[in-house]
């Protein structure tokens, strides 16, 4: 069984990802997928390594980066990843054996260190989440979410998950960290118009229009009893995320 870490980056953050890469190890590889603007840049000498595998791509969008990622993977097992993530061997050991105690599980979602979040998680963050990648089959990041995208901003993890239930997929969650990050979470900037958006578009999505018109109001009257902030303009980017996905 083989563990392949799908990397998404851009740019000259590609320069960063040699000191990040453990060293050389049969069952575990690295695919990075660097999007670019203008000519894509040159791969640094730190990833002519064996275990590791380099694509471009052309243009923004985070959804389309994984995408591509996800075509280009050959492991057994992948791992969606940030390129300011940080690993230890133990951490490709636990993930590996997991699958191997489990061969029922299709997607399992783990924890990460260094950030402000409460487990067992309420949302699922793009880290976190692992799966079989054969048994994947059509399930794919929905390209109208997440950074880079035309209108929202997020909410791309939910929709992922979301599709890969309705697909059958044996979803499990496993106390266990798999990786280290000092990224914030996109919550901690849940006061962006785009965030709002998102936030609704993807309630639209997972629960229906309905439901999501409900959680989006108690939603903006909790921010208004708990930060005294105006209910009015967030409950109407809500809407506006609702129309979009709906269009």
């Amino acid at each position: 069984m083989t563990l392949e870490l799908l990397i998404c980056t851009v740019d000259e953050h590609l320069d960063g990802l040699p000191d990040r890469l453990l060293p050389v190890r049969s069952d575990v590889r690295y695919l990075i997928s660097c999007q670019y603007l203008g000519e894509p840049p040159a791969v640094p000498d730190g990833l002519l390594r064996p275990d590791v595998s380099v694509f471009f791509l052309a243009g923004r969008g985070l959804c389309r980066n994984r995408n591509h990622a996800l075509q280009r993977a050959t492991g057994d097992i992948v791992k969606i990843c940030d390129d300011d993530e940080n690993w230890l061997p133990e951490d490709f050991d636990v993930l590996l054996d997991t699958y191997r105690r489990h061969p029922d599980y299709d997607l399992v979602h783990f924890q990460a260190r260094g950030i402000d979040k409460v487990y067992p998680p309420r949302y699922v963050s793009s880290w976190e989440i692992t799966l079989r990648r054969k048994r994947l089959g059509d399930v794919r990041f929905d390209e109208r979410f997440g950074l880079g995208s035309p209108f929202l901003s997020a909410g791309e993890e939910d929709v992922f998950l979301c599709d890969a239930r309705r697909a059958g997929l044996v979803i499990r969650y496993e106390p266990q960290t798999i990786c280290r990050t000092q990224g914030p979470t996109t919550g901690s900037r849940y006061g962006d118009a785009r965030l709002q958006r998102s936030k609704g578009a993807a309630l639209c999505y997972t629960r229906g229009a309905w439901y999501a018109r409900y959680r989006c109001l108690r939603e903006a009257l909790g921010w208004m009893v708990r930060r005294h902030i105006n209910p009015i303009p967030m409950y109407r980017n809500m809407l506006w995320g609702i129309r979009y996905i709906r269009s």
